[in-house]
């Protein structure tokens, strides 16, 4: 295959925005590979169609994670997404800066300051409201869809306001409590996903080749330089040699992955794996991650999307409705208020992620294949997470039929600090369900009733029926030196010259909120900083 100045492996959020820039202000020449197949699936396209993509074979990886000794001793069933777009094209599409404070531990460098992340988030922005059609190129549309929610919402902003808390029409980085309508990556009806916005544009540019359905199998090193990649496409090897060098947009899990498999990690796991020591680097695959949440669900005497999506005469009136106008629930995210609050926190910051979701779904397993089904009953849902989870997991490699493949341990609730979180959160839902504007509405709690549990009976009920909220990151940390992360603040990889990591992986901290806006921001600003040494670099 042609020799390429620079491989980019993911085409996920942050793969597409780092490929759009180096195309778009370099003469290099880009090899995209991505493990799975192109983004032009309907159910992709449709916003609501991404219920389908949740345990899709093709463009989802369907992890699950190894048992958690917290949670009851289950494994957590981990979508991410494997086709172009990666994992914004089946999330729910909500875009949450997270907090001014989430990024704090970034600003060990200059480079990472507060001002300099809002900045990147100015310039990949463009606020919409439902009915704006056209937007400039690289743009992404953080839609203001409010007008368009379920009206069973305005008690759940009627209660909020007992409580005192804020609304916002953009839930934006202060430290206030705050609610509101979550703002999504939508536009016209349509998913407004990095790829569409940032890949798209740029597919027939001639300095770029797109690979999909193509998995790279091993990273090789020279003299401290990524020197080549070999790649598994249509069932043939492939070896790319890039004269430059390589970006690793793969994600929290496979980025990792990549670097174990390939010699780069922790020189003891390495060795008992019998894996060849390339660079001890001690931090790839630590660091783990996550936001950990449950949903309480309640029947109400209120019409919901229960009564739409739960029956298939209501589902045809919505079909017809979207093919018409595209307007309707398939023009929508099912997470549709929310908000942060600090509810007795530990940290002079939110502790608790809100959600008010007009429908109640059911997910039930066999044969370890799940299936999402919308309830029969008229319900809603108040969810919640932990803003800013304290608990530290891995990515380690396991080895199956004499393949290595990702070991996912998020080791949930192993500090005491979630725990506090969780009797807050229990707490609050409490109060809040109680509330007159909530009660009201609320014909019977399904499963548990917080107002009734105690504390003890809530916390097993979590154990048991907890989830992910699917918002992986830090296992490549950006830090100063080797002995603390794994890439520096210009994203190479400590001790070698010539590879960058670009994704959640390099997070220092996870962000209060959905983690896609800020992947999107850290990939804008750190191809400005890969372009800017790339103005010095030598073929």
């Amino acid at each position: 295959m042609e020799n390429f100045d620079l491989v980019v492996v993911g085409a996920g959020s942050a793969g597409c925005i780092v490929t759009n820039q180096i195309i778009n202000h370099s003469n290099l020449k880009v090899l995209l590979i991505e493990a799975g197949p192109n983004d032009s699936n309907p159910v992709i396209q449709v916003p609501l169609g991404y219920g389908m993509t949740f345990y899709h074979k093709k463009m989802n990886w369907n992890f699950y994670s190894t048992l958690q000794k917290n949670l009851n001793n289950r494994e957590i069933y981990y979508p991410r997404g494997k086709v172009i777009g990666g994992s914004g094209s089946i999330n729910a599409m909500i875009y949450a800066r997270g907090l001014k404070t989430d990024f704090d531990n970034w600003a060990f460098s200059q480079k990472w300051s507060w001002d300099n992340i809002k900045s990147a988030y100015q310039n990949i922005e463009l606020a919409v409201q439902s009915n704006t059609k056209k937007i400039p190129p690289y743009k992404i549309p953080v839609n203001d869809i409010s007008s368009q929610h379920h009206p069973i919402l305005k008690h759940y902003f009627a209660a909020s306001q007992d409580f005192e808390f804020k609304r916002n029409n953009v839930l934006n980085s202060s430290t206030d409590n705050q609610v509101g309508n979550y703002n999504v990556n939508i536009l016209n009806g349509y998913r407004a996903s990095s790829a569409k916005i940032f890949l798209k544009p740029i597919k027939n540019h001639p300095n770029l080749t797109i690979l999909t359905n193509a998995e790279v199998q091993k990273l090789y090193f020279e003299n401290k330089k990524i020197s080549g990649l070999k790649i598994k496409h249509k069932n043939t090897i492939v070896n790319i040699k890039p004269n430059i060098g390589t970006i690793l947009s793969s994600g929290s899990i496979m980025t990792p992955y990549l670097l174990m498999k390939s010699g780069v990690g922790n020189a003891a796991e390495l060795h008992q794996l019998n894996i060849p020591l390339i660079l001890n680097s001690p931090h790839v695959g630590k660091n783990l991650q996550d936001h950990l949440g449950l949903d309480y669900l309640y029947k109400t005497y209120k019409p919901t999307l229960n009564d739409e999506l739960g029956t298939w005469k209501g589902r045809l009136k919505t079909v017809l409705k979207y093919l018409y106008n595209r307007q309707g629930p398939l023009s929508l995210s099912l997470n549709q208020g929310g908000g942060y609050i600090n509810w007795n926190s530990l940290d002079p910051y939110p502790n608790i992620q809100l959600y008010f979701n007009p429908l109640t779904y059911s997910v039930s397993y066999k044969n370890k294949r799940p299936l999402l089904k919308t309830d029969k009953f008229s319900g809603f849902i108040i969810g919640f997470n932990s803003c800013r989870p304290k608990s530290r997991g891995e990515v380690s490699l396991k080895l199956e039929n004499n393949n290595y493949l990702p070991a996912i341990n998020p080791n949930y609730l192993s500090d005491e600090k979630d725990i506090h979180d969780l009797y807050s959160a229990f707490d609050f839902i409490r109060k809040f369900s109680a509330n007159k504007h909530i009660n009201s509405i609320i014909k019977s709690p399904v499963n548990i009733d917080p107002i009734k549990a105690s504390d003890s009976e809530l916390l097993d009920h979590f154990k048991s029926t907890a989830t992910t909220i699917y918002h992986p990151c830090g296992t490549c940390r950006m830090s100063a030196d080797i002995n603390t992360g794994v890439v520096s603040d210009k994203l190479k990889l400590h001790g070698i010259e010539n590879l960058w990591i670009v994704d959640a992986s390099i997070m220092p901290n996870i962000t209060s909120g959905n983690i896609n806006a800020p992947v999107m921001m850290l990939s804008y600003l750190s191809s400005k900083l890969i372009l800017e040494e790339l103005k010095h670099y030598k073929k």
